[in-house]
């Protein structure tokens, strides 16, 4: 299940006038099964994101913890607890997943990945000792959202790119995106919708292709409603079997930093 945290968890190498629209936020939400195509009986659980700036750079830190049932290993407990540090120049990044189930931990990647503009870059994973290289144009999650918001602002409705977030030992993934028309601002909260969840967006799917494999066919999809500040509220994670859903429940602004 490894691949759950892909979905974070996704420029220029530096758009400070854009990024100054960015929402420092906490978000909580409760995941659903959705389409069951293969042998998953039941999911639920939850997914917290607290996603923040400082002065040097934007800090993740994800939660996701769910209970899914199949006919083969009947039900079991999956945790997946995700951090990454990624420098505003978009050139270093640092990245840590644990991934247990019933208690003990299953996988565990930690590292950090430098990058340039033209040349690409190198992940250094320290657990396990893996060494890779990132091809010409290879992007960091921040640095390619931060890309996506600024493309579907000028109009762009389909935007690919390799980006790296540590959160497997694949390396880059080519990332393509289909972005909708600006969408007017919706409350998903309703009243309780405090004013970084009240604003313009674009309902935005991206499939997910390892580029060693020739396929055609993506490991996986995903979809959400993407804020023009960076806000998400809903998921959906499309993979061959079932899929999953995530739904808004708490929303809350971070403070910025004072620089």
């Amino acid at each position: 299940m490894r691949n759950l945290v892909l979905f974070l968890v996704a420029l220029l190498f530096a758009l400070p006038a854009q990024a100054q629209n960015l929402a420092p936020h906490r978000a909580a939400y409760t995941l659903s099964l959705g389409d069951n195509r293969g042998q998953v009986a039941a999911l639920e659980g939850l997914l917290a994101i607290d996603w923040s700036e400082t002065c040097q750079g934007y800090t993740l830190n994800q939660r996701m913890r769910f209970r899914m049932s199949t006919a083969e290993e009947g039900a079991g407990e999956n945790d997946i607890v995700f951090s990454s540090l990624e420098s505003k120049d978009g050139r270093n990044y640092r990245f840590s997943l644990v991934t247990s189930r019933d208690g003990s931990v299953v996988e565990e990647l930690r590292g950090n990945a430098i990058l340039d503009p033209d040349k690409g870059g190198k992940a250094f994973f320290t657990t396990p000792d893996v060494e890779m290289d990132l091809p010409p144009g290879t992007m960091f999650p921040t640095a390619h959202s931060l890309l996506l918001l600024n493309l579907a602002e000028g109009g762009e409705r389909v935007i690919a790119r390799a980006v790296f977030d540590g959160a497997t030992l694949d390396g880059a993934l080519d990332v393509t995106a289909f972005v909708s028309n600006k969408l007017a601002p919706e409350a998903a909260l309703g009243a309780r919708t405090p004013p970084i969840g009240n604003r313009p967006s674009w309902r935005v799917r991206m499939a997910y292709f390892n580029p060693d494999e020739r396929t055609g066919t993506p490991q996986y999809e995903t979809s959400m409603r993407m804020l023009d500040n960076l806000v998400a509220t809903d998921y959906s994670f499309e993979y061959p079997e079932f899929s999953m859903r995530a739904k808004l429940e708490r929303l809350e602004a971070v403070p910025r930093p004072n620089c």
